[in-house]
């Protein structure tokens, strides 16, 4: 248990928050939870979380920590009205991945921000082995620090800037991104080839490419696996445009962007929108003149 146990609030209860919120009751903090859809408290309920009826319960704990899926859907949830409205000190902490615009306009807001996106699947939540990127007021993320570190493995600090860390993370899933395409291209060729893919992806994770992203999505490409998803296509296109958007704002050329950009809009189109990201593999094996999943 934290030395210092405090009320917090937690917003957005999707896999990653509800796992989340899960470890913060697990270290002793007494959470109040909100989802925007019905139900999905149910779980944290049952394990000592009190539900909000509105997002204005978890705001009025003073601490709250959001795990929303887009910087529109933290548009909506915390608004200047009801940052005025919370008490003296207010902090949000906020794990979405979001553009460093978004950041700053958060920032701006009143109160006290923090960005806190994070690395890693709900599985890796669970584990205790998320990544916590953070960025904001010095004072605040020594504040903050305690809590981040019940949440994940190790907290990485990017400095007094909101939109750092943001920064970093859109840099991070860019890289996922490649790293899906690069697999999907691989394993296409070694099946038409008439090769093992599992065994290809256990051989390249236990020598070049050894880690999380290769071996679990590798695994999921070979098995043509993409529920239940731990990152949707839809919210990779997402984190895709974030990148493409941010470059443009400073000046750098993303060479693949635009390939990779119409690879991800064919898969939310064509293959499934609410399937896992690795499913933008099913693109390149029907280019290649093979069958989706």
């Amino acid at each position: 248990m934290p030395a210092t146990s405090r009320r917090i609030g937690f917003i957005g209860l999707g896999r990653m928050g509800t796992a989340m919120a899960g470890r913060l009751l697990d270290a002793g903090y007494d959470v109040t939870v909100w989802s925007r859809s019905a139900g999905k408290a149910d779980d944290l309920a049952a394990r000592g979380a009190t539900v909000g009826e509105t997002p204005e319960d978890a705001i009025a704990t003073g601490t709250v920590f959001s795990m929303l899926s887009n910087e529109d859907a933290v548009r909506q949830v915390f608004t200047a009205e009801r940052i005025r409205s919370a008490p003296e000190g207010f902090l949000h902490v906020n794990h979405a991945t979001i553009s460093p615009e978004a950041a700053r306009e958060f920032a701006a807001l009143g109160g006290r921000y923090l960005s806190a996106p994070v690395i890693g699947r709900p599985e890796a939540v669970t584990a205790g082995n998320l990544a916590v990127l953070v960025s904001g007021d010095a004072a605040v993320r020594a504040e903050a620090e305690p809590m981040l570190a019940a949440i994940g493995r190790r907290v990485w600090d990017f400095g007094d800037a909101a939109d750092a860390a943001p920064t970093a993370k859109i840099s991070v899933n860019y890289l996922i991104i490649h790293a899906l395409q690069a697999l999907s291209e691989s394993i296409t060729l070694l099946q038409h080839a008439g090769l093992d893919a599992g065994r290809f992806v256990e051989m390249i994770t236990d020598s070049v490419f050894p880690g999380p992203v290769y071996r679990g999505y590798g695994d999921s490409i070979a098995a043509r696996s993409y529920t239940p998803p731990g990152f949707t296509t839809t919210l990779g296109l997402k984190d895709l445009d974030l990148a493409l958007r941010t470059a443009g704002t400073l000046g750098v050329d993303l060479p693949t962007g635009p390939v990779l950009h119409d690879v991800f809009t064919t898969a939310v189109e064509q293959i499934g929108a609410d399937l896992d990201w690795a499913a933008i593999a099913e693109v390149t094996r029907r280019r290649s003149g093979g069958t989706t999943a």
